[in-house]
């Protein structure tokens, strides 16, 4: 986990190159989200090097190259340890997740299983890999208790780092219905994650977040705000989604207001 204090970074786009991001700005990302298939292993490492050398921590997910029973049954272990080898001969940290927001994939036992099998593969083969487990956040503290953090969590099996991709709904536009609320960050999950994770013996942070476009006219500082209200609960990564894949509402930093407060905050920040 990072010594310099919490990071803030982003995801951007498709796995686009930030450096021209970067350098409108005047300042790195302290952390920068990837995301990959399970074929895509080389360029995966590929991207991580470049992350490193340019003092972003590189925290990557997977989606996996065979079901969660299958890797829980041990069909990925070549797959897993190759990748673990890999990342290992990275001059620097890592941050690996595998298969984020799993909530409504599958049969969440087989990925509880999934994470049991394949951590213990990563830690011994990558002393510079944290192992993470990404979550939707909302899922674990108002959804089925099969969600709940003691439920998920495998068992016996050393989990270095909680992500939650938790978001700023206000404003979006969802089944013709306007959310008029702001979401509580701090109420609803920074406090309670600080919480579990400090009983737990583990590092935490904020994996993906976004605000809509709306939610940034009424509070244009809430990336810095928020950033750091996480920070005094502890976490370690406060990580931006600044992309329009898989969404259902603007997040990108499309407009003014959004690319001025996510600057501001950017450059009171540290890179690794």
């Amino acid at each position: 986990m990072p010594s310099c204090g919490a990071l803030l970074g982003s995801a951007y786009g498709g796995n686009v190159d930030p450096t021209a991001w970067e350098r409108e700005m005047g300042h790195r990302l302290g952390v920068r989200r990837t995301y990959y298939n399970g074929s895509q292993v080389d360029k995966a490492v590929s991207v991580a090097k470049a992350d490193l050398a340019l003092d972003r921590i590189p925290w990557i997910s997977f989606k996996l190259p065979y079901s969660w029973g299958e890797m829980a049954a041990g069909k990925g272990d070549a797959w897993a340890r190759d990748l673990a080898v890999k990342l290992s001969r990275l001059d620097g940290p890592v941050w690996l997740a595998f298969h984020h927001e799993p909530e409504t994939d599958g049969d969440i036992k087989q990925w509880t299983a999934m994470q049991a099998r394949l951590a213990p593969i990563v830690r011994a083969s990558a002393p510079n890999v944290a192992y993470s487990i990404v979550l939707t956040g909302w899922h674990q503290f108002f959804g089925a208790a099969q969600f709940r953090l003691d439920s998920m969590m495998p068992k016996n099996t050393k989990i270095d780092l909680l992500g939650v991709d938790t978001y700023n709904f206000y404003g979006r536009i969802q089944d013709g219905k306007k959310q008029t609320t702001v979401t509580n960050m701090e109420g609803s999950y920074f406090k309670p994650l600080n919480t579990w994770a400090t009983a737990h013996g583990m590092a935490w942070g904020v994996a993906e977040t976004g605000f809509t476009d709306a939610a940034a006219v009424l509070d244009p500082a809430w990336i810095q705000k928020t950033y750091l209200r996480m920070k005094a609960n502890n976490g370690v990564a406060f990580t931006y989604f600044n992309s329009t894949l898989n969404s259902t509402a603007n997040w990108a930093l499309s407009t003014a207001a959004k690319k001025a407060g996510y600057t501001t905050a950017l450059r009171t920040t540290p890179t690794r």
